[in-house]
């Protein structure tokens, strides 16, 4: 079960989710940092940020405002589309026009 930040639950395979190696890294380094200067270890809130590479059509829908099922489908559709079946930046999202993507983009509510 995967939550998001509305607090709704979601299956999801473990295939389906990434960690983000860089964020736990840098996470760890700085709670090693706590402890050697004897402080509190800090803990740091999760990304809100979807993953649209890992991300189903029925989490895009409802993670997004203004996107339903039948646009996150051709999210999907394009996404498998393309080499390695992943997006490498946001901007090829755009070959979708229905969606105001400058504002979902500027909103950060997804990443790649």
């Amino acid at each position: 079960m995967v939550e998001d930040q509305d607090g709704r639950l979601y299956t999801a395979y473990k295939t389906e989710l990434l960690p983000d190696e860089q964020a736990t890294q840098k996470v760890k380094t700085l709670q090693v940092k706590d402890k050697a200067s004897k402080e509190e270890p800090r803990t740091f809130p999760p990304d809100n940020r979807l993953n649209i590479n890992g991300a189903t059509a029925q989490m895009i829908a409802d993670h997004i405002k203004g996107i339903g099922l039948k646009t996150a489908r051709e999210i999907k559709d394009l996404q498998l589309s393309l080499s390695g079946e992943k997006f490498s930046n946001l901007e090829q999202l755009k070959q979708i026009r229905r969606v105001d993507w400058d504002s979902v983009i500027s909103a950060d509510l997804i990443r790649v």
